[in-house]
């Protein structure tokens, strides 16, 4: 859990969504993040709002979503779930931070469609 105090805290950033049957890809110019270590600090809560743009091209959609991080001890991995109010879900699995980067496996679910994807954190410093 210690590879996760990184995230606590409230945080806002940018970032890329590349292209997905459940959407285009766009950029993200302001995401936030709202984090805190709950349960006995068994798990990291993150609480996250953005904007998304659907694939119609309709009006663009404020996007919220919940996600707990862990440690699975019997896998060595970290693990997190993921759901968000577009009726999404993700189980992700990550083995740690590699230097300044924690790559993330995902599996999203959305309706009856299953997507594999990949998230990719890079740290710039103590606060970025």
């Amino acid at each position: 859990m210690l590879e996760l105090r990184f995230f606590a805290g409230t945080w806002e950033g940018e970032g890329e969504f590349w292209s997905t049957e459940f959407s285009p890809s766009f950029s993200q110019p302001v995401l936030r993040v709202e984090a805190a270590f709950r349960l006995g600090g068994h798990w990291l809560e993150q609480r996250f709002t953005w904007i998304e743009q659907p694939g119609s091209g309709g009006a663009p959609d404020v996007v919220e979503a919940a996600r707990l991080w862990g440690y699975d001890q019997a896998q060595g991995l970290l693990v997190s779930e993921w759901f968000d109010n577009r009726g999404r879900r993700a189980t992700v699995t990550s083995p740690g931070w590699k230097g300044d980067e924690l790559a993330a496996d995902a599996v999203i679910l959305h309706a009856e469609r299953k997507i594999r994807a990949q998230e990719t954190f890079t740290r710039r410093d103590e606060n970025s």
